[in-house]
Parts: structure tokens; C-alpha cells; sequence
């Protein structure tokens, strides 16, 4: 009965009080499961379109550079001539921010972010409220491809101290627990004994379908349960992603909590690819992004930099973005499995060590020290941690003017 009344009375609700579209869109995702693959390069291709026009028409950088390399969007007649297109860089976000922003939206209505990453290299964006609907709905189509249901009673592990102290404070952030029926944990504090008990005694407490959150607070998770002889049981669905998912914290998070089910995304365009129970490999979310490959660059697991497109957000346009990621596509079609969008194998981008700290705490390096810490302060170009001995760490900055 809560499943049913968070899908259709709390999301709609929660829809009209914040002005966004996500059960429209996620309904409408839904649907798409079941269109053929020229369905979907039509539509995405017409989405294309649409969002090129408005990128040269608006965005002061894509003018620019549609003009430098004596393009048009009218040049772009199918999903292949996106190739035509120089690809968009972090370095560019850092050095042409104020370019990217498309003039004709009013930035006092839309989401400001940040972006740490994996590459130590801050960059700052803006999601339209379709956008970020977009990016949301196609998180939660992308969950649902281990079986999840909207709704399900959950908890959801992360946050580092100003998305605690500060956005979850917010009456929408609260209300979207109870109309949502998804639960919060502050994953910063799993660095001791103390609040890993404090979780243990939620997660016991709590008659939780499923867990999501960051990969390594979930594995830091499941350690400590079995270290300790724990039993808390097991759950539906445990939800990772944020951080890279290793084979031994598949393992043993799958021993310990329940079966895992990796998802793949990025602040600046969020939902893009999410493992499926039927096939075990990763589908890409096609109605939302367009991914391709630079094959100039081959990992010895076969793995490519992705360049992703992000079809709905027009005040600030991700168009063939290369972030860093990298991932291993698999070419061959799927059998047995009714989800047609392509997959991936694995992701191999973002992967982040676990720092041992000499008093028996952890630190993960993108989300202490990229979330937590190098957000705060300004002039960052890049960052780099790197471990000398068990109780030396070096960190390596580079910043401008205005650190």
C-alpha cells in the first residue's frame, strides 16, 4: 500500500510543490523498454536536433565553436555525424563556465552543482528543473532494472557535512523522505566504531526493503558487519554507485547485505547506465543520453573514454562530454533479456582508494577530500592524494589566482 501511494499521491505531490516533471518522465522512460532500437535512435536523434539549435542559437560557446570548425547544426543528420563535433572537456568547463550557460533561462530558477571527480578537477554546472527532472527520473528507470519498485522503503547512505547540515535540513529534503519512503544516513560518518553502530541500530530497526548509496560506504558496511559477527539479515536490493564497484566489494557486499546492483553517473548529467538481473551487464538509460566511444585510447580490459550526450538539459548543454570515465561496451546483441538499450560490461572509471587512517577510521578520497573538503575552498584546478606511508598522506594542488 505505501509503494503504491508514494507512486501515484506523494511523487505527483512532491512533482507540483518543486515545479518538476519526474513522474511524467519516468513513466514516460518506462514506456521505452519496449521500443525497438530504430524507435530509439529516432527519438534521440530528433531530442538531438532540437537541443543543437538551441545550443548555437543560445550558448555563446557553441556558437563559437560550431563557427571555428564551420559546422551547423544542420550538418547533423544522424547519430553518426555527432563525430563531426569536438568533444567537451573538463578544461573547458573550468576555462569557458560562463560561455556554457545558455542565455535565455533565468539562473535564479535552475540547480547550481559541482563536480569533484575522479580526476581531482572541480568544474561548476547548472541543471534547468527538466533537466534535473530528466537526470532523476532516468536514476530511478535505471534502479528499477534489478526489479526495484518506486516506493520500496529504503535507506540511502551518503553525504558528506554541507549536504547534511545544510540541504537535508531543507523542508523539501525532509518532506521527500516521507513522501518517498527513502531514508537518509550521513555516509561522512562512517569513520568509527560509534557510528557504525549507530547505523547498525537503524538498519535493525528499520524494516528496509533495499540499500543505495556510495560503494565504498556500503562495502566499509558489510566489512564491519562480518568482522563483528552481525546479523542484521539480508535486503532486496543493495544499490551502488558514486564510486568505482570492485569485484572482492561485489563479493562481499553480496555475501553480507544482499544482491548488488551497480549504477553508473556523473553530477553534471546523473542517470546513464544501470545493471540489470536478467543480462548482469549495465544498460544505458538511451532515452536520456547518447554515449559513444574514443577509440584512440584502448584499456587492456578493453575499456574506451565514453563521450556522453545529455538530451535534456538546455540551460547548461553537456554535448559529447568527455568526463574521465572510462567503461568496457559489449557489441553483441543481448539474448534473453527485454531490455534492448546497449550495454556495458564495466565501468572502469572513478576508482577511488580507501584510506586506513592509523586510529582504525577510513577516508575515501573523491568523497572526503573532493566532496567534503576541496568544494570548500576556491581556486582548485585539480587536486592529487598521494600516500606516502600508513600516516603520511601529500596532497597536490594546482590552483589559480584566486586560491
Amino acid at each position: 500500500m505505501r509503494k503504491i501511494i508514494a507512486q501515484k499521491i506523494s511523487l505527483p505531490l512532491f512533482d507540483r510543490i518543486k515545479g518538476t516533471e519526474i513522474r511524467n518522465l519516468l513513466k514516460f522512460y518506462e514506456r521505452t523498454v519496449n521500443w525497438t532500437q530504430r524507435e530509439i535512435k529516432e527519438y534521440q536523434l530528433e531530442r538531438l536536433k532540437d537541443l543543437l539549435n538551441h545550443a548555437y542559437q543560445n550558448v555563446p560557446f557553441y556558437k563559437k565553436m560550431f563557427d571555428r570548425n564551420n559546422i551547423t547544426p544542420a550538418d547533423i543528420n544522424c547519430l553518426d555525424d555527432l563525430k563531426r563535433i569536438p568533444p567537451l572537456t573538463r578544461n573547458d568547463l573550468q576555462n569557458y563556465s560562463d560561455n556554457l550557460i545558455s542565455t535565455n533561462y533565468n539562473l535564479k530558477k535552475c540547480y547550481k552543482g559541482s563536480s569533484s571527480g575522479s580526476t581531482g578537477e572541480p568544474v561548476v554546472y547548472y541543471h534547468d528543473k527538466k533537466g534535473s527532472s530528466a537526470g532523476i527520473s532516468a536514476g530511478y528507470f535505471g534502479w528499477s532494472f534489478s526489479g526495484w519498485n518506486f516506493g520500496e522503503k529504503g535507506l540511502h547512505i551518503w553525504g558528506n557535512p554541507r549536504v547534511v547540515n545544510v540541504e537535508w535540513k531543507r523542508l523539501s529534503s525532509r518532506l521527500k523522505v516521507k513522501l518517498f519512503n527513502h531514508y537518509k544516513f550521513p555516509a561522512y560518518k562512517l569513520t568509527e566504531n560509534n557510528q557504525f553502530n549507530e547505523l547498525i541500530s537503524v538498519l535493525k530497526k528499520e524494516k528496509f526493503k533495499f540499500i543505495d548509496g556510495y560503494t565504498n560506504a556500503i562495502y566499509l558496511l558489510a566489512d564491519y558487519i562480518k568482522k563483528n559477527q552481525i546479523n542484521i539479515g539480508r535486503y532486496k536490493y543493495i544499490l551502488t554507485t558514486g564510486e568505482n564497484l570492485q569485484s572482492y566489494q561485489r563479493k562481499l557486499i553480496n555475501e553480507v547485505l544482499g544482491d548488488v546492483y551497480d549504477g553508473y553517473g556523473c553530477g553534471e548529467i546523473n542517470g546513464i547506465a544501470y545493471e540489470c538481473r536478467i543480462c548482469k551487464s549495465y544498460h544505458i538509460v538511451e532515452p536520456h543520453v547518447i554515449v559513444e566511444y574514443d577509440e584512440k585510447i584502448i584499456g587492456s580490459d578493453g575499456s574506451m573514454e565514453m563521450i556522453i550526450t545529455d538530451l535534456d538539459n538546455y540551460v547548461f548543454p553537456f554535448i559529447r562530454y568527455k568526463n574521465g570515465d572510462m567503461a568496457v561496451p559489449i557489441r553483441e546483441k543481448d539474448v534473453g533479456c527485454k531490455i534492448k538499450f546497449p550495454r556495458l560490461n564495466s565501468i572502469s572509471g572513478r576508482v577511488s582508494d580507501i584510506i586506513d587512517l592509523p586510529n582504525g577510521g577510513f577516508l575515501s578520497v573523491p568523497s572526503f577530500f573532493g566532496s567534503m573538503l576541496l568544494k570548500q575552498v576556491s581556486g582548485i584546478l585539480q587536486y592529487q592524494i598521494e600516500r606516502i606511508t600508513k600516516s603520511k598522506l601529500i596532497i597536490k594542488l594546482v590552483v589559480n589566482q584566486d586560491f
